[in-house]
């Protein structure tokens, strides 16, 4: 009889939609290779997306993840350190690690810390010996100088049979680090492309509309200040305004995203819906309905221009404009500096002859992205 797989799933979660994305992405792909697998999640960020996660697989929580989520909880009501309480407990008999992080070993991870690194040493050392594969899907590395993103990517060059930066600036950081094994590091890009949203009930009057897509990462990582961001969000808004659209902000991930949306609303000149509360399915099927998208979330430009939908988006890090690159698009980061510069941007995108030129362009080349994620989950198998 065929032996049942297991297969654990690292960095999923529900709070964030494009990771939301991605773990439908991997469930789905498990769905088609191995349908009766056995699928392992961390309970972290999770819970909300329980009732409505819905696969036809067996999901089951990490080993204690629910024990070790309660004494966290409780540790951190009594004042005291709880950061050395880290799950390092590997599923028996696991034949997958597959980790989806998204932006995790880099030196812009402020919580990147040494707790951190010791946990990843623990835990992936328990699969290795245990015979597991570990792989580390497509996603953005780097950049790498400080002490202990080097030794978190001396752990997972040691331990991963598979490491998979999503572009090319990545894979450069990966190397130049001088700590990683680069046989075992293969560039792909995101892999989100073959998931197809899932238009919500309620919003038929957004369809055809201007998507603008907040993230409270602008402010906090220091690229821009708050009254600079919002300002630049409203002179969007007045731009578009003219040409009769609907204009929604769409909450990507939680309540920060949802209150900056709130604030950027402030200073604008229209009373504009703010939509949040949805899945990640619904959220790709609101996109995907969209003619034009203004993001500032990864996945929500990724979401655009794999439904062929034109975007714009203000960038934090190297892999927003890498991912444009990947969709054969170039030029579509806003000059946060510049709103003059952005105005026109924007304005060129809803000119509906431009507007149908980069949608023609985007289906040729999701094409291509598909294909090479298909080829992705081939080397991710190893031809089982």
């Amino acid at each position: 009889m065929k032996k049942k797989m297991k297969i654990v799933l690292s960095g999923v979660e529900t709070q964030n939609k494009g990771a939301e994305l991605m773990l439908y992405a991997i469930l789905q792909e498990i769905e088609r290779k191995w349908p009766k697998a056995e699928v392992y999640i961390p309970n972290t960020y999770f819970n909300q997306g329980i009732g409505y996660v819905n696969t036809p697989l067996k999901i089951k929580f990490w080993p204690y993840d629910r024990l070790l989520r309660f004494l966290r909880g409780v540790l951190g009501r009594l004042h005291m350190p709880k950061r050395r309480l880290q799950n390092t407990f590997a599923v028996q008999g696991a034949d997958y690690f597959l980790d989806a992080s998204g932006f995790h070993f880099s030196d812009q991870k402020r919580n990147f810390t040494p707790t951190k690194v010791w946990r990843w040493n623990v835990l992936l050392s328990k699969y290795s010996a245990q015979g597991t594969k570990i792989v580390f899907l497509p996603q953005a590395f780097g950049p790498a100088v400080k002490e202990n993103t080097l030794n978190g990517l001396r752990c997972i060059s040691k331990y991963a049979d598979l490491i998979m930066p999503r572009e090319s600036v990545s894979y450069n950081y990966l190397e130049q680090s001088g700590v990683m094994d680069m046989k075992k590091v293969v560039l792909n890009s995101d892999f989100t492309s073959l998931v197809e949203g899932s238009f919500p009930i309620g919003f038929s009057h957004l369809r055809g509309g201007i998507c603008i897509i907040p993230n409270m990462r602008m402010i906090d990582t220091g690229t821009c200040s708050l009254d600079d961001y919002t300002k630049l969000i409203s002179a969007i808004v007045n731009e578009v305004l003219p040409i009769g659209r609907p204009i929604y902000f769409l909450n990507h991930e939680d309540i920060k995203d949802e209150e900056l949306a709130h604030e950027c609303k402030k200073k604008t000149d229209a009373n504009i819906e703010v939509v949040t509360g949805l899945n990640a399915l619904e959220v790709k099927g609101l996109i995907s309905s969209a003619y034009l998208v203004v993001s500032s979330r990864f996945h929500g430009v990724a979401s655009s221009l794999n439904s062929c939908v034109p975007c714009l988006a203000t960038s934090w890090s190297h892999k927003y404009q890498e991912l444009f690159k990947d969709y054969g698009m170039t030029g579509c980061v806003l000059p946060l500096n510049d709103v003059n510069k952005a105005k026109e941007m924007v304005n060129n995108f809803i000119q509906e002859d431009r507007n149908i030129e980069i949608r023609n362009l985007l289906s040729v080349n999701v094409t291509k992205i598909k294909e090479r994620t298909e080829d992705m989950w081939n080397n991710v198998w190893g031809g089982e």
